[in-house]
């Protein structure tokens, strides 16, 4: 009898060794550096390419949380690739992940870090945009308008996103968003619905935090691999 159940044992732990392992994501938890390709490899702390493998020319700022990339290639021997920044979900530096956002320019694109990370990711950048102002000139005798034209100007637009961890979906972050995105967590949903408007936007940060910090959620990895 004990050897049948020493052999059930080991096969039940032969079969444990094959399935998926999963490490818990807590608010300093460090990413594997490299390059991914995909949210899936993301999920899975498993960068297509480690920058032993990639390679690029970047700068980061680490007031603004954003990461300016120029381009991107996988390096084998003497052989170099570049990586299309379309084929391209994120990169992580020093433990921290940069996702690309929809910000593209002539010399660069622009990554911004995930600054929380959990069940409910937080990401914020500037993006850019050209509008268009009236501008009127002033008869100083009169303070009246005699012209007026539109010119164009320059002007940043603050984006702040949430990315749901299980399912990869991207949204903006607002309290109808973190409502709809927080069902699981009846407790805090009823707080936050409680609150006016104002005071749920200016708490928002904060419940994002309670929220991340109640609801754990874990880095799924594949012993087979």
């Amino acid at each position: 009898m004990k050897k049948y159940l020493l052999i059930l044992f080991s096969l039940f732990s032969l079969a444990l060794w094959g399935q998926s392992d999963s490490v818990l994501i807590t608010k300093n938890f460090k990413f594997q550096d490299g390059v991914y390709l995909s949210f899936a490899a993301f999920q899975k702390n498993q960068p297509d390419y480690s920058w032993d493998e990639a390679e690029g020319r970047m700068v980061t700022n680490a007031d603004t949380y954003v990461s300016k990339i120029e381009w991107l290639r996988v390096t084998n021997g003497e052989t170099k690739r570049h990586l299309p920044f379309p084929k391209v979900w994120g990169v992580c530096i020093g433990g921290i992940p940069f996702i690309k956002t929809p910000v593209q320019y002539p010399d660069y694109v622009l990554f911004a870090a995930l600054r929380v990370r959990g069940k409910l990711c937080y990401f914020s950048y500037e993006e850019e945009a050209i509008e268009q102002v009236v501008i009127s000139a002033y008869n100083p005798l009169t303070g009246r308008p005699f012209r007026s034209g539109k010119v164009s100007n320059k002007v940043y637009h603050h984006q702040e996103k949430m990315i749901d961890f299980e399912q990869g979906t991207i949204v903006d972050f607002n309290p109808t968003n973190f409502l709809d995105l927080i069902k699981d967590d009846p407790k805090l949903s009823a707080s936050v619905r409680d609150l006016s408007e104002e005071e749920a936007q200016e708490k928002l940060f904060k419940s994002l935090l309670i929220y991340v910090d109640r609801n754990p959620v874990y880095v799924l990895t594949d012993k087979t691999q």
